[in-house]
Parts: structure tokens; sequence; C-alpha cells
């Protein structure tokens, strides 16, 4: 999960077609997939533009909106560890780039583009066999936990 820290609920209902696309997202907050179900993902934040790389198994592109400054990283089973950065208030374009190095292993490079505008489409950019994706993309998410 990627969120900013104004979000007092990060997690985001997934449905058949959130799974088949990879992702599911709110305004402020994006839960990922990732490749492997179980494991351990080395996490990199750059704040620059994504730049393709064939190693990567799987690219994703969300619009994000930064509205307090502070933005958290989670994992689904590590809600104690606190893992915060600092980020500039505006729109991003936040690219999430997997790719599997081991059989418990993959890298999560976390890509933030300033935008002027905000972002209109989140975009499939690299789709792995365990992704697909509807057309169009389901953009919103319920808040997991509340109906």
């Amino acid at each position: 999960m990627v969120y900013d820290a104004s979000v007092r609920l990060p997690g985001c209902a997934w449905t058949e077609k959130h799974s088949a696309q990879g992702f599911a997202r709110r305004e402020s907050t994006v839960n990922f997939n990732t490749p492997l179900e179980f494991g351990y993902a080395h996490v990199t934040v750059r704040l620059e533009n994504y730049q393709p790389q064939v190693e990567y198994n799987r690219v994703i592109a969300v619009p994000f909106l930064a509205v307090s400054g502070k933005i958290i990283v989670d994992g689904p089973e590590e809600m104690s560890v606190q893992r915060t950065f600092n980020l500039t208030l505006g729109n991003y374009r936040l690219v999430a780039a997997q790719r599997i190095t081991g059989n418990e292993e993959e890298v999560i490079d976390l890509f933030f583009e300033s935008l002027t505008e905000p972002l209109e489409r989140s975009a499939v950019l690299v789709a792995d066999d365990a992704l697909n994706p509807p057309t169009p993309l389901i953009e919103m998410a319920e808040t997991a936990g509340e109906k």
C-alpha cells in the first residue's frame, strides 16, 4: 500500500477486476498486487520519472494526490512498521515497476513523477502472465471494511 498520511483507512476493497489489473486505488491511496504471493520485496522510492527496463515483469502507473506531504508505504502484514517519506504537495504519476529476483524475492521501484495537472487515467504499462486487465481499467475502489 502507498498512501498519503491523511488517509484514515488506506486499504482498498478488491474485486476480481481489481485483481486482474493488479491494483485498487482511491485518490491518495493505492494498493498494488505483487507478482509473488509470498516472500520479501525490496522497495525503493524514487522522486524521478520512470524509465522502462526490460527486467521489469509488471509496471503499473496510477494518478496520486499528495495532500499532507507525508507518504506511507506498507506491506499487507507490516502495519506496525512505519516507512514514511516527505513529498511536495500536488499531483503525481505513481509508477510501480516490479521484477522477480528469486523464488520468494522481488524488487518494487516506486517512481513519483510530479505533474502540473492531475493524471486522468491509470495504465498497465507492462503486464505479466498473472494480469488480465479489463478495458477500461477500474479507476476507483471502495474502502476496505466500509460499506
